[in-house]
């Protein structure tokens, strides 16, 4: 399969020249949010920007529009003080940084911005919640959308942290940045307690396989499902976007 180049998405990477002709188009930025964490030993932890920022090249690509560089800090959420998770806890750290983003946006005339989280905790929801709807209450030029990866309604696989989903979605934007061959073979032990939860305290035991992995098991990773649901997503957001 030949990989194919968003680099013409990609606003950071392009001239004055260039942004503005792509703006006359659509006058649209997609704003990738992620984070920095712990994903199991089979993933990086900067996966939550990874995704969110394919998922936006993607539907750029479908829409018009441009893609900012994806944000690598998100809101602090349970697993805080895993290996090598770097999240905030005040909200107005992370508010303030958007909303100078916004209207930075609003003054170059940018009629839309989608903001699309890969990260999911719920400081993190809640937040951006408030924003959209703080913002576009006062009637702006700029059109706020406020989008998650774990909420799209079309697909039936359970957003996770680490695990079968967030596994599926990395591997349709940076295949070689999964590497299920760090975890056991599935036949070694069990993922899930006696009681087959995926999402429970024994998840957070470092002698576990999947130490810091909540959800499905992704050593069952299968590349027909993983595309389907990824093509699903991205279809949401141009639907959503247009």
């Amino acid at each position: 399969m030949v990989k194919k180049d968003y680099g013409q998405f990609q606003i950071e990477q392009l001239n004055p020249i260039q942004i503005e002709a792509a703006l006359k188009k659509r006058s649209l930025i997609y704003l990738p949010l992620g984070a920095m964490e712990w994903h199991g030993m089979h993933l990086p932890i900067g996966l939550d920007s990874l995704t969110s920022h394919g998922v936006c090249l993607r539907a750029a690509e479908k829409t018009g529009g441009l893609v900012m560089p994806p944000l690598y800090y998100g809101m602090t959420g349970s697993i805080w003080h895993h290996p090598y998770t770097i999240l905030i806890e005040e909200e107005e750290v992370l508010l303030q940084i958007l909303m100078t983003t916004l209207q930075r946006l609003e003054t170059d005339n940018i009629e839309k911005v989608v903001i699309f989280t890969g990260h999911f905790a719920l400081k993190q929801l809640e937040m951006l919640a408030r924003l959209e709807e703080r913002w576009n209450a006062q009637k702006r030029v700029l059109d706020v959308i406020v989008m998650s990866i774990s909420e799209c309604p079309n697909v039936t696989m359970k957003a996770d942290h680490g695990a079968i989903f967030e596994t599926s979605i990395l591997a349709q934007i940076k295949p070689g940045l999964v590497r299920l061959e760090n975890l056991p073979d599935k036949d070694v032990e069990p993922a899930n307690d006696p009681e087959g939860n995926s999402m429970g305290d024994h998840r957070r035991d470092r002698n576990n396989v999947l130490f810091g992995v909540f959800g499905d098991d992704p050593r069952f990773y299968d590349k027909d499902e993983a595309e389907t649901l990824f093509d699903t997503i991205v279809e949401w957001v141009a639907e959503i976007v247009e």
